[in-house]
């Protein structure tokens, strides 16, 4: 897996300029402050200053920014360079206090019991060995922490004909609603290659995500199948209307 490993940082790492474009759409019209509410409000009890969040994966930043902002602790870390970078020039003033930081989100090195929450987005689906990764979530949490997880079945329409179909329709929506689509990027096939071969392409989610959390040892996990609808955008649902997004808790 370690070569595959390679091919999913280099593709990031030229994807992160452009992919630095979801933040600005995500701060616009201050839908920020929905995820931030989403998030927070799931958080365990303590002032902003008091607690430590680590945003695993952080790509260009936007939980920590919004996290931040709102006065949280936040230490972010992502194994791909380029993204670090556009996320300390996306944090602009903020970025003093966010710790930034290179790190593979399976093999984490921090202490164990570092941070009252993790938050991850879109991660999940793109790791190669997501057991160890939720291993080491849980081992750096302290105990009564959470672990929040927001995710989607993303590349499901590789392996099953009937998503495909659905998939096919959302492109066509997109078209048809004169909204951009949000698939129709350079370098698209490429993750589409290295999806085939990752282990969460196949898998049944988030039930897969439940049972693997709490055969490791989180307690009162539960997912809202239903984040998505509240937290995109309208360009977003139209994008997504095949591929809900859910949002995992777990507590340590």
């Amino acid at each position: 897996m370690e070569n595959m490993r390679e091919k999913i940082i280099s593709y990031w790492d030229r994807r992160a300029p452009s992919y630095s474009g979801v933040i600005e759409k995500n701060m616009a019209d201050r839908w920020d402050d929905v995820w931030a509410d989403m998030l927070i409000s799931r958080f365990p009890e303590g002032a902003p200053g008091d607690l430590r969040v680590l945003d695993i994966g952080t790509g260009p930043g936007f939980y920590a920014i919004i996290l931040a902002e709102r006065g949280y602790q936040v230490t972010a870390v992502d194994f791909s360079e380029s993204m670090l970078a556009e996320a300390r020039r996306n944090a602009g003033a903020l970025a003093d206090r966010i710790e930034f930081l290179p790190m593979d989100a399976q093999a984490l090195t921090f202490p164990d019991d570092s941070f009252d929450v993790i938050v991850t987005r879109n991660l999940t689906w793109n790791l190669t060995d997501p057991v160890r990764a939720y291993r080491e979530w849980r081992r750096v949490l302290r105990p009564g922490g959470a672990a929040l997880i927001f995710d989607a079945n993303w590349y499901a329409y590789l392996k099953d004909e009937e998503k495909k179909r659905a998939f096919d329709r959302d492109r066509a929506n997109a078209k048809a609603s004169g909204v951009e689509d949000h698939e129709a990027y350079e370098d698209g096939h490429t993750m589409e290659t290295i999806c085939l071969s990752l282990p969460m392409t196949a898998r049944d989610r988030p039930r897969w995500d439940l049972v693997t959390l709490r055969d490791l040892g989180f307690s009162r996990v539960s997912a809202d199948t239903r984040a998505g609808d509240s937290v995109w955008n309208p360009e977003e649902k139209i994008n997504y209307a095949s591929t809900p997004g859910f949002l995992i808790r777990a507590v340590k």
